[in-house]
Formats: C-alpha cells, sequence, structure tokens
C-alpha cells in the first residue's frame, strides 16, 4: 500500500497531512515557528559543521544548518531560517550563502548565533555577557524617567527621521552622478545601503515601512552606478535586492520601478527576451502607476522590440510613451519625474538605430537636444554618442567624428561605461559604409578612453 511518509523520521504520515513532516518532527525542527529550535550540541558537532565554522564565513555556516543531515531528505528551506534570523529575507539569505553579502560586523554576526542558537565553543567571535547588558526599550515601549514624566515613543524613534535624511543624501549623491559619473559614489552608495540594513534590523512599524522604501531606493541607484560602471551582474543583484525592499514594504509604484530598471539592465546585457517580460512586470498595475512611471516602462518595452526587430510594437510603445510624458506634471516625488519628451526623444533616437533608421534616430536626438538640461552632463554625452552613431549609419561621416569628440569629452570625465560602450560602436558603422579614415580616428578615441 503506497503512502507519504515524513521527510525526517520517515514516519507515516496521516492522509489528511498537508505538510511533509510528522507533527513531533516539526515540533523539533521548528518548522512553522517563528524561532529557531534548540537542536543539541549533536547537531552542531559534526565534521560538516566544524568545516563550515572552520570558514569563518557566516554564509557557510547557514548553509550547512540549512542542509544538516538531522532536516530530512530535503534542506530546510530559506524562508523558515530567514523568519527566525527575523532581519533579512529569502533573497538575502541566498545572498549570504553564495557569497555575494557578507555578515560581516560583529552585532550581525552576534544576532545570527544568537537566533540559530550556534554554541559558543565553534564560533571565530566571542558572544557578549548578556548579564553585563543592561537591555534596551522596543520602539513601542515608553521612554520611563527616574522621578519624571513618560516620554511617549515618538519621542525616542528615529528611523523615519534618519529615513527622510538619507533621501536628502540620496539626492545628492543623484545631482553628483548626473555631473560627473558613476566612479566617485560606487564605494559611498553600497556602504549605505549597508547602513540601512544596520537599521532595518531593529526597526519596527513606520520606521521600518519608511527605511524599506529608502533601502529600495539606495539598492536600486547602487544598481544603477554598477550599470554605469559596467558591472551588469553586481546591478542586477543590486536591483535584486532594491525589489526584495519595495515588495516587502508593499509599495507598487516603487516595484514597478525597479522592475523597469531590472528590464534596462538586462538590455545592456544583451537579454532581451528577460528585458521584455520584466517590462511587461513593470506595466502589471498600470492603473496604480504615475504617467510617467507607465511611459518609462513602455520606453523599456520599445528597447526590446527594437533589438527583436518588431518596428511596429516599438512605434507602438514610443507613441504611447510621449503621449504619457507629455501630459505629466514634473513632479520630484514622481520617481519617474526625469521621463520628458526630451528624454525620450533620446531613448526613440536608439531604438530607431537598432531599427535601420537612423534619419529618425537623428530628427529625435536634434529635437531632444533642443531642450536638454545642463545638470544632466553624463546623459548629454550618451546622446552625443547615439546621435555620433546615427550619423556614421547614414553616411556622414564627419559628423559622425565631430560628434564622437564631444561625447568623448564627457566621457572622459565621467567615466561613464555607457557613453563608451556606445561610441565603440561607431568605428564599425563607418566602416561598413566605406568612411575607413573617419573610422580610424573614433576608434583612436576610443581606445584612449578605455587606456
Amino acid at each position: 500500500m503506497s503512502g507519504r511518509y515524513c521527510m525526517r523520521c520517515g514516519g507515516r504520515l496521516a492522509r489528511d497531512s498537508r505538510t511533509s513532516m510528522c507533527a513531533p518532527c516539526r515540533q523539533v525542527s521548528g518548522i512553522g515557528t517563528d524561532h529557531a529550535p534548540d537542536l543539541g550540541l549533536d547537531f552542531w558537532h559534526t565534521d560538516q559543521m566544524r568545516d563550515a565554522f572552520a570558514t569563518r564565513s557566516m554564509g557557510a555556516v547557514v548553509r550547512a544548518y540549512r542542509y544538516h543531515p538531522a532536516h530530512g531528505h530535503k534542506p530546510l528551506p530559506q524562508e523558515t531560517v530567514s523568519r527566525w534570523l527575523g532581519t533579512v529575507t529569502q533573497s538575502q539569505v541566498s545572498r549570504i550563502e553564495s557569497g555575494q553579502n557578507r555578515v560581516d560586523t560583529m552585532d550581525k554576526l552576534v544576532h545570527y548565533a544568537k537566533a540559530l542558537k550556534m554554541p559558543a565553543d565553534l564560533l571565530w567571535f566571542s558572544l557578549p555577557d548578556d548579564t553585563d547588558s543592561i537591555p534596551l526599550p522596543r520602539s513601542e515601549e515608553v521612554l520611563v524617567l527616574p522621578d519624571g514624566p513618560l516620554v511617549p515613543a515618538a519621542s525616542i524613534n528615529t528611523g523615519s527621521a534618519i529615513a527622510d535624511s538619507l533621501l536628502k543624501t540620496l539626492d545628492f549623491y543623484a545631482s553628483t552622478d548626473n555631473l560627473a559619473g558613476p566612479h566617485s559614489l560606487v564605494q559611498v552608495v553600497p556602504q549605505q545601503l549597508r547602513f540601512i540594513e544596520d537599521l532595518l534590523r531593529d526597526a519596527r512599524g513606520k520606521d521600518r515601512a519608511q527605511l524599506l522604501r529608502v533601502g529600495a531606493r539606495y539598492a536600486e541607484f547602487a544598481g544603477w552606478i554598477y550599470q554605469d560602471t559596467g558591472s551588469l551582474t553586481s546591478a542586477m543583484q543590486a536591483s535584486g535586492e532594491a525589489l526584495d525592499f519595495a515588495q516587502e514594504a508593499e509599495d507598487e509604484a516603487l516595484a514597478s520601478y525597479i522592475l523597469m530598471r531590472r528590464s534596462n539592465i538586462a538590455t545592456d546585457a544583451g537579454r532581451f527576451d528577460l528585458a521584455l517580460k520584466l517590462a511587461n512586470s513593470a506595466l502589471s498595475e498600470s492603473g496604480r502607476l504615475s504617467p510617467r512611471l507607465r511611459a518609462l516602462a513602455l520606453r523599456q518595452q520599445a528597447h526590446a522590440y527594437a533589438q527583436k526587430g518588431d518596428a511596429v510594437r516599438c512605434a507602438e510603445a514610443l507613441a504611447a510613451a510621449f503621449k504619457l510624458a507629455e501630459r505629466s506634471t514634473d513632479s520630484v516625488v514622481d520617481l519617474g519625474h526625469y521621463c520628458t519628451p526630451e528624454y525620450l526623444e533620446m531613448e526613440a533616437a536608439q531604438c530607431w538605430v537598432e531599427l535601420g533608421r537612423p534619419q529618425e534616430a537623428i530628427d529625435s536626438l536634434r529635437q531632444g537636444l533642443a531642450g536638454w538640461q545642463a545638470e544632466f552632463r553624463r546623459d548629454l554625452g550618451l546622446c552625443l554618442a547615439r546621435l555620433s552613431l546615427a550619423h556614421a549609419v547614414e553616411s556622414q561621416a564627419e559628423y559622425a567624428v565631430q560628434v564622437a569628440r564631444n561625447s568623448a569629452a564627457i566621457a572622459r570625465e565621467t567615466r561613464s561605461h555607457r557613453i563608451i560602450s556606445q561610441l565603440a560602436r561607431v568605428p564599425a558603422a563607418l566602416r561598413a559604409v566605406g568612411a575607413e579614415d573617419e573610422s580610424v580616428q573614433v576608434d583612436r578615441l576610443v581606445k584612449s578612453l578605455r587606456s
């Protein structure tokens, strides 16, 4: 007679059981509870666990913990461990195990060790003596002063105030990036993101929700920084972390924006089917998005269609995007506020070049440049690189070289990988139309930028 058996002890499960473990094993394993079980010294003092601790990597220890035979035939789910830790999502547990995110600060190491009830004799760091520490009040509590008043929690919580301050700092970073490129920020922004993760560990209620949104913004911006330096794998990882934060905060508009950004990274990586799927996902809640957020996602659809050679759908997506951008207000509160008609002209030009329609690209770029704003200097360099490519494809070799020189000057200042990558396409386009001398000139420019 066939039946279902507990994955841990092998005992027969009840016919109506919807779980893969029997009740006693679920209680021992801690699955379904908010706290890790006390698994005993026999669990920890195995060769597998000792080897993991010897690496001095919390990621290795957590992975060995999940794959311990005591959990049964299947590894303990990452969702369960993330719930026991209480400070990270399932995706973050995955990145910690793979080594992409390191647990290297003392407070985090101590928290992981205590949450999973690791024995002190196996650790490569010392646990604090709890008897010598004074517990701090939780954020829901009041501050009790000797012979004084009760101070309400709102007066002692700082999460929301820090979140507001961090957003102002992010605006400054964005301005710096627009003018000078990403390299001055490539170390700073990830450090700020780690600081936000530390704050989230103890944040509750509205403070936590606000910090999650700020964390999503910083992780998305880190993804942009990595993208513009050419580190597309790191860019996709950072934007994945951003999406985790936005979804935990249940902020649909922010999640849509991040999906659009992931689509943009996928386009740069040449993964056009993925780019289209992500753009479609960004539009799945279109009724709740601002016009310019929808325009940005439509722009991404257009890019994907252009790369796939679908001129009709590309043109339809661009037309819809322009209509939305033209009737929208320019509010900085809107994440898509920068998606102006001038911005879309630059994006449309890229589509026309990919579709073999360079004159339309030139017309679009000239319209966009006519109303260009000076603070977007790095994007001006990208716009000029696209214009140079369009001139080259259109057999206007002298114009292509002249514009390429102007673009290269901005690329040299900002060290933008996206500008350089676009300029690197110009020599081949010039050779294709027989402009060998001009091709050599632009090729030398590109090599000087990469040296």
